[in-house]
């Protein structure tokens, strides 16, 4: 029977699991499990989850059997002073528990690595054991004992791989359970226990060894209990009923007889053979080991109970609890149980005040509540109401503000409903619902406990739902406004308290039914503003995120109130217009509930308007109304009303001016609804207002939609081209005006217009899209990109107006990706574009003169060309006239014309760097005939003498310095130091073309013209290198005149060696001279002379001839005392050119005549410095000192360029001893 099945967790001894079981035994390693009594194994076999089971499982199987005898449950093993009520039973102690599941709890973690190394000195011990047993003499009793300890090695090995084995499957349950969380398949975890079975079985294996091979063991009754157990646990019960058999018949004062006595009770109980079951327990009773007996009368008191004596039952409980109470701690866990099961015989036998007093008596004050709860609960299940309520009302009363008292209410009010007492149903759920409700006395003071809440949140929603729902069915019956008024407001309390929290877990599973018959109610009443607030509640509400609040909610009340709100908006629009009036019932009117809403209105053509006035904000039902259609159609699309709906919407923000958000409206209608009548009209109002207001990127989306609608374009071409047009002309409004100007994002604009050019490749705009693209390109730093779309521009569209503007724009960014040579070529391709332009136009003036006086012929006659349009801007993408066309290309021709001069200049630059000379001449020659003028022409024309002398074109180079010094000389654009310059230059030219008369002239020039240069100009070192290099070729004369003295005959040595004297002594004056010029390169040549003529000088003394008549020793004599002569001409020639080299690295200067020094330093000092390859170098002095990609023209003040090394200076030879000119 059911109340049978209600017996407690701990019906198989949970008394004796903290260690009192077997309390009659001596000390022993052993400990037994009473099998669970029939009711207990019931009720945790199929109540107990699988996880508890693991759990308890685990918990179980970790207990050491050992630690059972008193330290688990406090006591000592050794023997036990008997209480007063035991005074006359043998003190005896034993095992400390009956259960062998009863283990500690599972390691801690810190115990882990303890437990480990515990279990490896066991592996070692049970080694030793394996190696020992076998010596020992068979049969005899040392031989058993190590056995039998072998055996408890093997059982604690078994616990130990069973714990760790629980361990991995309670770790894979958690991951299983995260797994399923996630919404995961994964199959369940399952317990695997072979490792330790394995070793239980051993443990087995040795008890029927010592039973079967040594009948003489002393301790023959343990391994029969020890084994008895294990064969319980295994479900081997017949088995192991006879071992406890055999137990207590051959070992009567064994100390295992009585928890034997126990576990074969428990086995006739499971069995429900109650007699027998009650004569073991009776054997167990009369040991007085208080564990043991405490037990056996508790069974006891259930074999009453299946047999019918509830009264004995009852009594034999109120002894256990007693007995435990008196005990302590010792049997705390039997007293729980005792006290539980109590409930079942106070209600079986309907004694619920003497329930309720012996709790409150026995048990503790912490559980008396739920001691009591349980009885009351119990009381209701079995439809003894009146005993229930009787007890609900004590619990409340003893704790009024408890967190149960909601749910001991609501169980008060289902009582009264068992006993169909209607009145007594209402009274007491208008008590709970004023009582518990949020905001209540008692939901404040239990504010911190959240389920609390909930619960009793749950329990006065359910109380307060029946009765509102109450009062409807009563107001739908009697239709009466007065009722209706009345059901109203307690829908409003309802509302208000169950149906507005943001917080979903107090929010009632109802609460959208509940809300929409609000609203319901209120239109009844004919309270349209209330009504329309709450079905927009009803629109817009979140249903709970859990399946009893989805399974509740009806949610085609969402339609339905979503449409009654556009109604009653619909109603107060017009109440505000003054087309209605607003109604107000009275008392004893009848309302219909379920008359109709209406239906939407049809409106008619739209007329277009001003689009300049101004805005004026929407009313606020107005607002309110266009957001209902709007939230209608967004909740349920494609419905019957969906377009009148829409057009409803449009007109009313179209009348109020709101044309921006009209035209999007009407577009959407159009998009939705093409074959509509009022589709074209809508889509030409549309664009006629998107226009208007410069709304260029919605301009352009609608008409691309537009065009997308084969419903709405086929029927009429005109409107289709049309609209093709507006959509071309909007994007390109829009990228231009909105994304480049007011976003300031050239890199989206530019890669907008790449798009633009790939939608409408023939658009009129095409071409100047692409310009734009370039340009924006080049401003957002990607210079490839806008090189691409410069490219892309003279390829597709060869005939662009824009064709000079993207030519000079790419010979710039060519220019920034260092290829030069495309860079150049654009420049004069540019030149080439902008003549031919600028002679179309002069061909189309002609043509327009010749129209105009043909129009003055005839007079008063309108002619094709009259009235031509405004031009357009550059970036402005319009429907253009022929005339309007003209205008914009003339307006580009005059903006490049101001770049020709820079383009010229640009491409004569690059082309002399890449060594194009004639196409670098013939550019500059272009700029100077063109641009006569400008400040920078003097610099050019200088700079073709440059190129022709770069070339090696001495003749044309010295013509183009002389026109330079005829033309500019006295030009204000050209410095006294740039003609002085180019009078070198001529110098240079003429000495290179062997021109004696005029070199000769042009260095005299030189000298005379260097006086009157201005300080300033004296003070630059282009002009101080002429005017040295002058100097230096004065002394030419006087040089060569020096090493042509040679001392090659005896008679006239005496003679050569004085005039050599001479004229070294004017030489070195000279040379002096020139280093006082200021030019460190000639002063370097001349230290490098005055060295080399010292040199010269010793070497000639060296190589002088021998007189005739010496013999050896007389010619060496002679030729040391040349050797030392020799020797301070050596030395001062070393001086001077070691002063020409310091000098030349004091000014970083490297050339011929540094080389020179360093070999003459070599001849003296073998090895000084390394021999030197001459590698040639050609460059451009002007381009090296040119500004480069010039952005409009040449500087205003022209650089004047370095002297060039010129060819023809005299260099000295290093390839001989010989010093030559």
């Amino acid at each position: 029977m059911k109340s049978v099945l209600r017996f407690g967790a701990l019906a198989m001894g949970v008394a004796l699991t903290a260690g009192g079981a077997g309390e009659a035994a001596q000390p022993s390693s052993k400990s037994s499990q009473t099998v669970e009594s029939r009711k207990g194994t019931t009720s945790k076999s199929k109540a107990g989850t699988r996880k508890q089971a693991a759990r308890k499982a685990g918990a179980a199987k970790a207990s050491s059997k050992k630690d059972a005898a008193g330290r688990a449950s406090g006591e000592e093993t050794r023997p036990q002073t008997a209480t007063a009520a035991e005074e006359d039973v043998p003190t005896r102690v034993g095992p400390a528990r009956m259960s062998p599941a009863a283990m500690a709890s599972a390691p801690r973690i810190a115990d882990e690595k303890k437990d480990a190394l515990a279990d490896a000195k066991r592996d070692e011990a049970l080694e030793g054991f394996k190696r020992l047993i076998p010596k020992l003499q068979e049969g005899s009793h040392r031989k058993a004992d190590m056995l039998y300890r072998m055996g408890e090695l093997y059982w604690e090995k078994s616990k130990y791989l069973y714990q760790l084995e629980m361990n991995r499957f309670l770790a894979a349950e958690k991951a299983y359970d995260a797994a399923i969380a996630r919404g995961e398949q994964v199959d369940p975890p399952k317990q695997e226990h072979a490792e330790s079975e394995r070793y239980r079985a051993e443990t087995m294996r040795i008890y029927e060894e010592l039973l079967r091979d040594y009948p003489e063991w002393p301790q023959r009754d343990e391994a029969l209990f020890y084994l008895g157990y294990n064969q319980q646990e295994l479900n081997r019960r017949d088995e192991a009923v006879k071992n406890y058999l055999e137990l207590v018949e051959k070992y009567p004062q064994s100390q295992f007889v009585p928890d034997t006595y126990i576990q074969l009770g428990n086995h006739f109980f499971d069995n429900n053979k109650l007699k027998e079951a009650r004569g073991y327990y009776e054997k167990a009773l009369a040991s007085k080991v208080p564990k043991i007996y405490a037990y056996a009368v508790y069974k006891l008191a259930w074999c009453d109970y299946n047999a019918g004596g509830y009264d004995e039952g009852l009594a034999r409980m109120h002894e256990v609890v007693d007995f435990a109470s008196a005990r302590g701690e010792e049997l705390g866990d039997l007293r729980t149980e005792a006290l539980n099961d109590l409930i079942v015989f106070y209600v079986k036998l309907d004694k619920a005040k003497e329930g309720i007093a012996f709790f409150k008596q026995k048990a503790p004050e912490k559980r008396q509540e739920r001691l009591i709860s349980k009885m009351a609960a119990q009381l209701m299940d079995v439809g003894l109401y009146d005993s229930a309520i009787e007890t609900y009302r004590v619990l409340i009363q003893d704790q009024p503000l408890g967190a149960s008292a909601p749910e001991y209410q609501q169980a008060i009010v289902r009582s009264y409903e068992g006993l169909r007492q209607r009145d007594k149903v209402r009274a007491e759920m208008k008590l709970m619902v004023a009582g518990y409700r949020p905001g209540s006395d008692w939901w404040k003071a239990n504010e911190g406990n959240k389920p609390v809440l909930r619960n009793a949140f749950s329990v006065t929603e359910e109380a307060m739902r029946v009765m509102v729902t109450d009062y409807h069915q009563e107001a739908q019956k009697t239709r009466q406004v007065e009722t209706y008024r009345l059901a109203r407001d307690i829908y409003k309390e309802y509302v208000d308290t169950f149906a507005s929290s943001e917080e979903p877990e107090f929010l009632s599973d109802s609460a959208f039914n509940m809300r929409f018959f609000y609203a319901e109610i209120l239109w009844a009443l004919e309270e349209w503003e209330a009504a329309a607030t709450q079905y927009d509640l009803v629109a817009a509400f979140q249903v709970p995120d859990r399946d009893s609040a989805r399974e509740v909610s009806n949610e085609s009340y969402r339609k339905s109130a979503s449409f009654a709100a556009i109604m009653a908006y619909d109603k107060l629009v017009k109440i505000e217009r003054g087309q209605l009036t607003q109604s107000d019932l009275k008392d004893g009117q009848k309302v219909d509930e379920n008359k109709s809403k209406g239906q939407v209105e049809k409106k008619g053509r739209i007329t277009k308007k001003d689009t300049n006035q101004a805005e004026e904000p929407l009313t606020r039902f107005e607002e309110k109304l266009v957001a209902a259609c709007d939230t209608y159609n967004r909740l349920f699309p494609d419905n019957p009303d969906e377009i009148d709906l829409r057009y409803q919407a449009a007109l009313t923000v179209y009348d109020r001016h709101h044309y921006v958000d009209a035209a999007r409206r009407f577009g959407d209608i159009i998009q939705k609804f093409p074959a509509e009548r009022r589709s074209r009209d809508a889509a030409d109002l549309t664009m006629f207002i998107l226009e208007s207001r410069g709304e260029w990127a919605e301009l352009s989306k609608q008409a691309r939609l537009f065009l997308a609608n084969d419903k709405l374009i086929k029927p009429n071409p005109e409107f289709a081209a049309r609209v093709a047009r507006v959509a071309e002309g909007a994007q390109y409004k829009w990228i231009h005006e909105v994304v480049y100007q007011k976003e300031k994002n050239p890199e989206k604009a530019a890669n907008l217009f790449l798009d633009y050019v790939k939608e409408f490749p023939r658009s009129g705009n095409a071409d100047r899209a692409l310009t734009s693209a370039m340009v924006f390109f080049q401003e957002s730093g990607q210079i490839d990109r806008g090189v691409l779309a410069g490219e892309r521009v003279l390829a597709d569209y060869p005939r662009s107006i824009f064709e000079p503007k993207v030519r000079y724009t790419l010979a710039h960014l060519y220019e920034k990706t260092a290829d030069f040579a495309k860079a150049a070529a654009m420049y004069s391709s540019f030149v080439a574009a902008y003549d031919a332009a600028s002679g179309d136009i002069a061909d189309a003036k002609a043509k327009q003169a010749a129209a105009r006086a043909a129009a003055r012929k005839h007079k008063g006659k309108k002619t094709a060309t009259a009235a031509a349009a405004a031009p357009p801007p550059a970036d402005a993408p319009a429907d253009e006239t022929a005339g309007s066309r003209e205008e914009e290309r003339r307006a580009l021709i005059a903006e490049a014309s101001k770049w020709v001069s820079d383009a010229l200049f640009n491409a004569g630059l690059w082309w002399e760097s890449l060594g194009e000379s004639d196409k670098a001449l013939t550019a500059y020659r272009a700029y100077l005939a063109r641009f006569k003028d400008l400040p920078d022409v003097p610099r050019i024309a200088f700079n073709v003498g440059l190129v022709h002398e770069k070339d090696g074109k001495w003749g044309d180079a010295v013509r183009a310095f002389t026109s330079f010094v005829e033309t500019y000389g006295r030009d204000s654009r050209t410095s006294a130091g740039q003609v002085y310059l180019a009078r070198y230059k001529q110098f240079i030219g003429y000495r290179k073309l062997k021109d004696t008369s005029n070199t000769e002239r042009l260095r005299k020039d030189l000298l005379y013209l260097w006086n009157r240069l201005s300080p300033e100009d004296k003070q630059k070192p282009e002009l101080i290198d002429a005017y040295g290099h002058a100097r230096f070729l004065a002394v030419e004369d006087d040089w060569n005149q020096y090493v042509a003295i040679r001392f090659k005959r005896v008679s006239t040595v005496r003679a050569d060696l004085v005039a050599k004297q001479r004229a070294i002594q004017k030489l070195e004056k000279s040379y002096i001279d020139v280093l006082s010029s200021g030019s460190g390169e000639w002063g370097i040549a001349a230290l490098t002379r005055i060295g080399m003529a010292y040199a010269d000088f010793a070497r000639n003394i060296q190589e002088s001839p021998n007189p005739p008549g010496l013999d050896e020793e007389q010619l060496a004599m002679y030729r040391g005392e040349l050797e030392n002569l020799a020797l301070p001409l050596e030395d001062k020639a070393s001086e001077a050119l070691d002063k020409a080299l310091g000098k030349a690295y004091e000014l970083s200067l490297y050339n011929e005549w540094t080389l020179a020094a360093q070999e003459q330093v070599n001849r003296y000092h073998p090895g000084t410095y390394a021999q030197v390859r001459q590698v040639p170098f050609r460059g451009s002095e002007f381009f090296a000192t040119a500004d480069v990609a010039k952005d409009s023209g040449v500087p205003d003040e022209p650089k004047e360029g370095e002297t060039p090394r010129a060819e023809e200076t005299p260099k000295p030879s290093t390839a001989s001893r010989e010093v030559q000119p």
